[in-house]
């Protein structure tokens, strides 16, 4: 399905404007009762190749014409403000309402970055620039920060094009520094810093190889600094034991050997290193028994001498069963008297070893900040025992801020990994009964080359409530129990604190028309509305969204001033913020949901999946009864669909239209999709939702179709193809 534009102003071909055209928009303006006002473009879709159509969002539209022009590349050498382009060239209009554009860059230009704008009324926008770098957030190897020989990552889109990126480090004082990336793409870049790096405050700009010095772009402050060594001196446990400790512990590694409670010399070699300031209480090669909590001194690093020679086990009696024994199938009652955590501290690390937590554990382990688990086995003592009526309860690691567990193996009872921000998760295999790493409340997070499996069939993966500026790429994500299993990726709704209008608007503050409403368990003091945004939702300035600093009553304050204030056709909505996501090259096998929305999801990018023999590939912004949880700015990209029956499905749910009288699902991406031959799914856009783009897709299967409801406004099918055509 393709939408012939309308014939009138909008249409002419004169370039850049021609004076009828100018006076034919002008004249319909003012018959309208509309004022001159300059046209802005709030959003635009990239990355965007040739020959595709470009989304653009924004406000005074109206009878509006696009011009474009392909920036030169040059030799970038320092970020400039101006935005010079040789030639514009006026492109057809395919799409247009008084907020929306859909026009297709021609074929014959080729990659680069473009300077596009938008003419209405003889006035017109800034120039905006499609598949110039936006960078979304940055991260060191500290997390929040990072060292000299460390490594700095930048997250967003349009980040590379597979041509040469460019990291430019500017220091408040001195020489700026240009850095190549050691590897990258399109959403994310890894860069090596120099070991002599001075510590500094550094602006961080980015540039994609593309449109020379207009296209840079800023994407944030750097702090690189040179931390303290933690303490290396070492404390080995079985110093409390004398000489022959050591050998006697490497013959509990025998099957039928019993496991000797070692509470005491851990609990010493810990007081050690609490009264050096730290340093690096070691496990020589054996099982070890433990009895109660263990408090981790900050700086200390609990160290094996390998991940498969050392355990640290929570338990009584032998270490194995008989073969086709019974004997020792039951779980021991005395072990459900379990310390609330069991290792807990703030700053410490676990590394080269094995841990075996009781049933009955809630907490295993729990950190402040700065937690580091490196080549760590984590197992279930009596796991088997289990009971399969409910889905099992319990956390494995709270990780605090500035975290990172890498090259892990994970038995989760419940819950694996709870980071929050700053943190890195790399590749571990995680097996888990609820969920493998909740994203929910998190900020600033990388997941990535992990083996995730479900091993309970209501199992899943997601971002529930909030989460914001979220790394989730190259991880394989499988159910044990296959097509019993519902083991979904998925954002989760959340809640909302209003719906309605804006009395006032005086720069970043705002006065609500009447007083919000928060759910009991978010009352307005809540940090859960500091992590909040303010979107327009329709009417003027529709497309807008800005991050909440604070709220009093009706008095909200937001990070910056809307572009487009909203006046009274506006209709605003206050949600937690779940967006800035990137869901790259994952492998996803029977999930239910593939889903980049369930509720609220602001700037998405899923791209490059690979999906098996699961039910949806998902968009879906919803409006329950007590709140409106908008989907806008999500794209699926290049993702591939095999085995089964998958549909791609871009809807939006709104239970009460009287209540919410406008579309919750805005400029949705599909684009280049492959839907095998064995898989006989399609894609459908339904609901209230408006502005969605289906390009390029392939559809192999013979029962494969795409379709659009007629709910679904400003819906553009182009240049799909199917197996059976």
């Amino acid at each position: 399905m393709r939408a012939i534009p309308s014939s009138g102003p909008g249409n002419c071909r004169h370039a850049p404007v021609c004076v009828a055209c100018f006076w034919a928009a002008a004249i319909a303006a003012l018959g309208a009762g509309r004022s001159l006002a300059e046209p802005q473009v709030f959003w635009a879709s990239d990355p965007v190749r040739p020959n595709e159509t470009v989304l653009l969002q924004g406000n005074d539209f109206g009878g509006a014409v696009v011009e474009a022009a392909r920036l030169e590349d040059g030799k970038p050498t320092a970020p400039a403000a101006a935005v010079k382009a040789k030639r514009w060239t006026r492109l057809p209009v395919l799409q247009g309402s008084d907020c929306s554009l859909k026009f297709v860059l021609p074929a014959d230009w080729p990659l680069g970055v473009f300077a596009c704008r938008v003419t209405a009324g003889g006035v017109s926008s800034p120039p905006v620039l499609v598949n110039a770098p936006d960078p979304w957030w940055l991260q060191g190897d500290r997390g929040e920060s990072a060292t000299p020989g460390g490594w700095l990552r930048v997250f967003g889109k349009s980040l590379g094009f597979g041509n040469r990126s460019i990291v430019r480090l500017e220091p408040e004082q001195g020489t700026a520094i240009n850095l190549d990336p050691v590897a990258g793409d399109c959403y994310a870049l890894r860069i090596e810093l120099p070991a002599d790096l001075k510590p500094d405050a550094y602006t961080v700009y980015i540039h994609n190889g593309f449109g020379g010095n207009a296209a840079w772009r800023k994407a944030g402050t750097l702090r690189v600094e040179v931390p303290s060594p933690w303490p290396a001196k070492v404390f080995s446990v079985l110093d409390t034991y004398g000489k022959g400790a050591v050998q006697e512990m490497r013959k509990t590694l025998s099957k039928y050997s019993p496991v000797p409670d070692r509470t005491v010399g851990i609990q010493a070699a810990l007081k050690k290193a609490g009264e050096n300031g730290g340093g690096i209480v070691y496990f020589p090669a054996g099982r070890y028994g433990i009895k109660g909590d263990l408090s981790v001194p900050p700086r200390t690093v609990l160290k094996g001498e390998g991940m498969g020679l050392v355990v640290l086990w929570w338990g009584t009696g032998r270490f194995n069963l008989d073969g086709g024994s019974e004997e020792g199938l039951a779980a021991d009652p005395e072990r459900a008297n379990v310390p609330p955590t069991l290792i807990h501290g703030s700053a410490f690390a676990l590394e080269d070893m094995s841990i075996y937590f009781p049933l009955a554990y809630q907490t295993a382990i729990s950190s402040a900040e700065r937690f580091q688990m490196r080549k760590v086995r984590v197992r279930v003592d009596h796991h088997w025992a289990l009971d399969g009526r409910k889905r099992p309860e319990g956390v494995v690691a709270y990780l605090g801020k500035n975290a990172e567990v890498t090259d892990c193996d994970i038995l989760a009872k419940g819950t694996a990994l709870v980071p929050r921000d700053y943190c890195w998760i790399a590749r571990n295999r995680i097996m888990a009964g609820k969920t493998n790493c909740p994203l929910g409340g998190a900020r600033q997070v990388i997941v990535e080359d992990n083996h995730f499996v479900s091993l309970f069939p209501t199992a899943y993966q997601n971002i529930a409530g909030n989460g914001r500026n979220l790394y989730y790429a190259r991880n394989r994500q499988e159910a044990l129990h296959v097509h019993q299993a519902d083991y979904s990726f998925t954002f989760d709704a959340g809640d909302a604190a209003y719906f309605g209008k804006i009395a006032a608007t005086r720069g970043s503050r705002l006065t609500l028309a009447e007083d919000p409403t928060y759910p009991r368990w978010a009352p307005e003091k809540s940090d859960l509305w500091r992590n909040a945004v303010v979107c327009i939702q329709n009417g003027r300035g529709a497309g807008q969204w800005r991050a909440v600093v604070s709220n009093q009553g009706r008095q909200w304050t937001v990070d910056r001033p809307f572009a487009c204030p909203p006046d009274d056709t506006s209709l605003v909505t206050i949600v937690p913020m779940s967006g800035r996501v990137l869901v790259i090259c994952n492998r996803f096998e029977d999930a239910n949901w593939v889903n980049a929305s369930y509720g609220t999801a602001i700037d998405v990018v899923c791209a490059g999946n690979r999906l098996y023999r699961c039910a949806q590939l998902l968009n879906y912004g919803c409006a329950p009864d007590n709140a409106f949880q908008p989907s806008w700015y999500v794209q699926f990209l290049d993702n591939e669909l095999r085995e089964g029956q998958t549909s791609v499905d871009t809807t939006g749910s709104v239970r009460n239209p009287q209540k919410f009288p406008c579309p919750i699902t805005r400029c949705t991406i599909h684009r280049r999709h492959l839907l095998g031959e064995d898989n006989s799914g399609g894609i459908s856009i339904s609901g209230f939702t408006r502005d969605v783009i289906v390009e390029g897709c392939v559809l192999r299967h013979p029962l494969s179709t795409i379709r659009a409801q007629s709910e679904a406004k400003d819906v553009l099918l182009r240049n799909n193809t199917s197996g059976h055509e």
